[in-house]
């Protein structure tokens, strides 16, 4: 094995993007309702362009199948018109992404407690940490369901703590800059 160093330039590069997604998720941390109206209207435009394509895919797709073009198509329509929704709309998709982080921390709790009860094979007291996260988890869906500002919160947060860990990532990376490459020395051929 040996270390392959990657250009200066580019571990340059890595630090900054590194660098200014940590400023990023800093800044979804101090303004949340900022980070989800950019997160809605991201994904209103996201919607927009893949419903296009679709669309595209299903009145020029020469080569597919009548019933292929159709479900493309028709999804295509179907994803333009949530995408614009969601760009005229942004407080709605907010309001669904709250609703839907609260039913899944609500399924994701119960299946911890469901686990917890009827599992055979962990010690005791990992079921029964397992049953207590379940709980926890489905009071928290609750709190969601009842104060959606809370589900909002924790969105902006999940997305601030994945920005850190990018961040983090790009910056260590770029510092380092080299890894581990492992050369067969069958193939290494002369150019």
């Amino acid at each position: 094995m040996i270390e392959k160093r990657s250009p200066g330039w580019l571990r340059f590069l890595e630090i900054l993007a590194g660098v200014l997604v940590l400023a990023v998720a800093f800044f979804v941390l101090a303004d949340s309702a900022f980070a989800l109206t950019v997160l809605a209207y991201t994904l209103g435009i996201g919607l927009v362009i893949v419903g296009l394509s679709r669309i595209f895919a299903g009145v020029y797709g020469r080569y597919f199948a009548p019933w292929f073009r159709e479900i493309n198509a028709g999804g295509g329509i179907i994803a333009f018109v949530l995408g614009i929704i969601a760009i005229i709309n942004p407080q709605f998709v907010i309001g669904f992404l709250t609703i839907l982080v609260a039913f899944a921390l609500l399924v994701v709790g119960i299946v911890e407690i469901v686990a917890a009860g009827f599992a055979k094979h962990p010690p005791f007291w990992v079921r029964g940490l397992i049953g207590v996260v379940g709980v926890l988890t489905v009071i928290l869906s609750v709190f969601v369901i009842l104060d959606p500002s809370l589900g909002q919160l924790s969105l902006s947060v999940t997305i601030a703590i994945v920005l850190v860990a990018v961040g983090v990532r790009d910056i260590a990376h770029g510092m380092t800059g080299h890894g581990p490459v492992k050369i067969d020395p069958g193939v290494i051929t002369e150019i």
